[in-house]
């Protein structure tokens, strides 16, 4: 990790960062605890077609907690390099290790929205080692990200500026990957998960975030919101709350 001068003036304003994962540099905040070293820090990974700035405050309120935090666009979003790929778990775990490297925080927990809580929950089970605890909203399932690509191509053949705005996608790496894995399979096991999800979510079903519990180990814990749509649990002050406390909770 790369570190640059604060974006701002104020002493606990977050630093502009560069990860490399797999070649590609990936544009990210760090923000710092006014104590150091941190208790511990919290990765917040965004979903598709989102960027780092839309989470920078689930980021403030884990640094107001003690934490270390960062925030940073996948490959293929934001101001990252290159498509997002089949290598999307590796920018979590890139992200986690520089994460721990840069603050100095003696563990790292992870927080993802959507796709971002796909890959957490990947990068988890490639490496049971890395995250003490991980907490996934509205984690999208291999068919709804699939439907999501189908989108977007429909959308590029057309040239339809929401489809660029959304973000750059190696569709001939992503497909192989979802049509031969779901993510139940891929977590199976996994213990120390938080899940939060809408029941009226309109863009990943609800019932994919309970068969995903069904195969967790404990503990864990599932927060089903009554409405909220897709980024319900992404603007909950509950499930704000619940996030820090399940990442001190799990420590």
């Amino acid at each position: 990790m790369t570190a640059a001068r604060p974006s701002s003036t104020h002493p606990l304003a977050p630093r502009r960062v560069t990860i490399v994962s797999d070649g590609l540099q990936l544009a990210a905040l760090l923000f710092m605890p006014s104590v150091t070293p941190p208790a511990g820090a919290l990765l917040v990974c965004h979903g598709a077609g989102s960027t780092k700035e839309n989470h920078a405050i689930m980021a403030e309120q884990a640094r107001d907690s003690g934490l270390a935090a960062l925030v940073f666009d996948f490959r293929g979003h934001g101001e990252s390099e290159g498509a997002m790929d089949a290598g999307g778990a590796h920018d979590v775990t890139d992200a986690a290790r520089a994460l721990l490297s840069e603050s100095g925080a003696p563990w790292v927990a992870v927080r993802g929205s959507s796709m971002g809580a796909h890959w957490a929950l990947r990068a988890a089970a490639a490496d049971r080692s890395l995250f003490r605890s991980l907490v996934a909203l509205c984690p999208a399932d291999s068919a709804s990200l699939l439907r999501a690509l189908d989108w977007v191509r429909e959308a590029q053949a057309i040239d339809d500026p929401d489809a660029h705005a959304f973000g750059r996608f190696d569709q001939q790496s992503l497909r192989p990957l979802l049509e031969s894995s779901e993510l139940t399979d891929v977590a199976t096991g996994l213990p120390h998960v938080l899940l939060a999800h809408a029941r009226d979510d309109e863009s990943v079903p609800f019932a994919s975030s309970r068969h995903l519990a069904a195969v967790l180990a404990e503990p864990k814990r599932f927060i089903a919101l009554t409405r909220g749509g897709h980024r319900g649990p992404q603007r909950s002050p509950r499930v704000a709350r619940a996030t820090i406390d399940w990442v001190l909770e799990n420590a």
